[in-house]
């Protein structure tokens, strides 16, 4: 565990003091944390606010965003399929009377209605939204000048 200790005190000071284990200073670990992360936040501001990293992180908010408006504008709720939603418009079409029980339609509805359609969709659209941002990073937006590097700018 002290070996631990070392590697990582001059670098993460909250790693070192969990692999230190309890300690009789508390106040003073946290102290320590503190100073280390006024020590590096200007490091950190810099990094963050270079052009590719402004591009990286606006792709993975915007993606994030539309996603989410998307998945929960479809208009499945708490109180079933809203009237005059695009899910009540497809209900309408599609089905008519009638939905099939054990569908994607119905598993949509109860999900909505049991409240676990939101959180799926944040999981959903975070994922989307990495998976842009990961494409966006990889393929250099930002850091030759150009919208995208990917040969869409010029």
């Amino acid at each position: 565990m002290v070996a631990i200790q070392h590697v990582f005190a001059d670098r993460l000071p909250v790693l070192a003091a969990l692999a230190g284990g309890a300690s009789s200073d508390p106040g003073g670990q946290l102290e320590d944390v503190w100073a280390w992360l006024v020590q590096h936040w200007g490091e950190f501001a810099l990094w963050a606010s270079q052009r590719h990293v402004v591009i990286a992180f606006l792709a993975w908010v915007i993606t994030f965003t539309v996603v989410c408006i998307i998945g929960l504008g479809l208009g499945f709720g708490p109180a079933g399929v809203g009237a005059g939603s695009a899910a009540a418009v497809f209900q309408s079409w599609a089905y008519g009377a009638w939905t099939p029980a054990g569908g994607i339609f119905a598993t949509l509805t109860s999900m909505a209605m049991i409240g676990t359609l939101a959180p799926a969709i944040f999981i959903a659209a975070a994922t989307v939204a990495t998976l842009v941002t990961a494409i966006v990073w990889l393929g250099g937006a930002g850091r030759d000048g150009s919208v995208l590097a990917l040969g869409f700018g010029g």
